[in-house]
């Protein structure tokens, strides 16, 4: 059954039930019907103030008031309007954090047959991210996060990382444009190897009931730090990612590129990357991700080795529970594997972890 009510009955059951990603799926669905598009239009703007957007809730009420037959229904979406005329400032402050367990059998990313540290070794985890954002001015906004990760063994691996910086909001119709500036400090083992300042533009476009459309560029000023000091140099990253759902499944391709131009060849590195995921929402709690991509990367000739190129398969998979709104638990397992013409850089790895996640 594929009628405009049952998808309607779907939409009005996710939202009831707080999945409103897929009960905005639904309304969509259900605004491709004309003789019910002004009450689809009237239910996503209500999903629309459950996700905290209030621009997106307010476009849709005012469709709904502009283009409903039913005087009730107009009336309903132009009492909306007047309440968010009035409604207080949203909170500027913003966090998410995410912590997690579980293990990782090649930390190391090497060959089992190469005798270096970690070499094939695997190691139990424990990982903590979390990030913050504070909005001031009308555009402005404040960005800090710090993440870490510590094996139980292998604590050389052991990683910290601290973020900081700003970023300009430009908003037009139906997407925005963002100019930022971070600096990033980043440790192995305890010691900092690599500090660096960026430029970061990022732009989307949200496409009527087809989707939307991210791109980033970001441009950075390495500083290698110790053992590392060859890392210096300048990094360029450039991604283009584009998101659409169908029915219950929401679908991202992706492709990315980087350069680092290190000022020792044996750091430097020209890669390009193509993937994608899709997300299956088997109930208004229970979803399921599946996701792969494929990188090739490119090593600069050095002296006594020349040129190569690897080639990188990453499948994934992850189960995710909501626990309410704002809160969800999720299993994820990774299996990678590179394939290299020099035999330390030939490896496989298989990652599982378990994570909470919290955001407001």
């Amino acid at each position: 059954m594929q009628g405009p009510a049952v998808h309607y009955n779907i939409g009005v059951a996710a939202y009831r039930g707080g999945d409103f990603k897929r009960a905005d799926l639904a309304f969509r669905e259900v605004a491709k019907t004309a003789a019910m598009a002004a009450l689809a239009y009237y239910n996503l703007g209500l999903v629309a103030l459950k996700q905290d957007d209030e621009k997106a809730a307010r476009g849709w009420f005012e469709r709904a008031a502009r283009e409903a037959s039913d005087e009730r229904l107009a009336t309903l979406a132009a009492r909306r309007l007047e309440e968010m005329a009035v409604a207080p400032a949203a909170d500027p402050w913003s966090i998410y954090a995410r912590g997690g367990v579980g293990h990782d059998d090649n930390v190391a990313l090497r060959s089992e047959s190469i005798d270096i540290p970690g070499s094939g070794d695997g190691d139990t985890f424990a990982e903590l991210l979390v990030a913050g954002s504070y909005s001031f001015a009308p555009l402005w906004r404040a960005d800090a996060a710090a993440g870490l990760l510590r094996y139980s063994s292998l604590d050389e691996f052991d990683q910290t990382t601290l973020s900081l910086g700003a970023a300009l909001r430009i908003p037009f119709d139906s997407g925005y444009v963002e100019l930022g500036g971070y600096a990033t400090q980043l440790s192995l083992g305890g010691d900092v190897y690599e500090r660096s300042a960026a430029a970061v533009v990022r732009a989307a476009r949200t496409f009527a009931q087809r989707g939307t459309a991210r791109a980033l560029l970001r441009v950075s000023s390495i500083d290698g730090e110790g053992d590392f000091s060859g890392l210096s140099g300048a990094r360029s990253e450039l991604a283009l990612q584009y998101e659409w759902g169908w029915n219950s499944m929401n679908f991202v391709a992706h492709g990315r590129a980087e350069i680092n131009d290190s000022d020792d060849e044996a750091f430097a590195s020209h890669w390009y990357e193509l993937g994608g995921e899709a997300r299956w929402a088997l109930t208004p709690l229970w979803s399921v991700n599946a996701g792969a991509f494929w990188r090739r990367t490119r090593h600069p000739a050095q002296e006594t080795l020349p040129a190569w190129s690897d080639r990188r398969v990453d499948f994934q998979v992850e189960a995710i529970r909501t626990l309410w709104k704002n809160a969800q638990v999720s299993v994820r397992y990774e299996h990678e594997r590179n394939e290299s013409p020099v035999e330390s850089y030939d490896y496989a790895r298989g990652r599982v972890a378990a994570s909470i996640e919290i955001w407001r």
